[in-house]
């Protein structure tokens, strides 16, 4: 009895103690399952850039010229599409450059006419444009630390591009079912605030204290179906 008396104690303030969480745990684990992270993530609103048959060697510049137009060391250099045309990223000394491949102009920073053209020809969902401004400082979820352009659209298909201001990269596509998605994410980690760590001290303790939990009750449950079985065969 003095064993039953004890496990039950701890049962009793263990559960006090790491039972919200846990529910929390199984409410945002659910959560996570419901939808195709490819839905969360807003794949079917982003449209992927098709390779273009380009003549690099009589269309484009050469990249010697490219590289001997810049002001700074160029470290690497690849070929892309910017908008449906052909440009070369260099990776120089100074960060990203985008080149138009035709022209030789620089595209970086990315100004609001590309910009807008790059969001239009990426948005797949059958939306408007109804919004779209340079974010010097990006919010968390854009994923990004240098200035962002931000482009809203809806009411059909809600969703929020942000694209790279340097390199006309798609960074992210944002919509209300990833933000919903997030945050249970952040509660499932125990990471309110960036949602990216899940190997604090706050879920290793929780985790420990919910598995002493569960111990307490199987020795709760093994002690009490071993007293039924004894007063069950007790005589009378």
């Amino acid at each position: 009895m003095r064993l039953f008396r004890l496990m039950s104690q701890v049962h009793l303030w263990l559960g006090i103690a790491v039972g919200v969480q846990v529910m929390l745990w199984l409410i945002s684990g659910l959560i996570m399952v419901l939808w195709p992270i490819e839905t969360v993530r807003g794949e079917h609103l982003r449209t992927e850039e098709t390779a273009a048959a380009i003549d690099w060697a009589g269309d484009a510049l050469a990249l010697g010229d490219i590289v001997d137009g810049q002001d700074s060391e160029v470290l690497s250099a690849r070929t892309g599409l910017l908008a449906g045309r052909p440009v070369w990223r260099l990776e120089t000394a100074d960060g990203p450059e985008m080149v138009d491949a035709r022209s030789g102009a620089g595209l970086t920073p990315i100004d609001e006419t590309l910009a807008r053209e790059i969001a239009l020809a990426r948005y797949a969902g059958a939306g408007d444009l109804t919004e779209q401004r340079l974010v010097e400082t990006p919010p968390r979820e854009a994923g990004l630390s240098v200035p962002a352009w931000r482009f809203e659209f809806g009411p059909a298909d809600p969703a929020t591009l942000y694209i790279n201001s340097q390199t006309g990269e798609l960074r992210a596509v944002r919509t209300t079912l990833w933000r919903v998605y997030d945050f249970f994410w952040g509660v499932h980690i125990m990471d309110w605030s960036t949602r990216e760590n899940f190997n604090s001290w706050w879920i290793k303790v929780t985790s420990i204290v919910a598995i002493a939990f569960g111990l307490a009750g199987v020795v709760l449950t093994v002690y009490r179906i071993r007293w039924m079985t004894r007063r069950r065969r007790k005589p009378a």
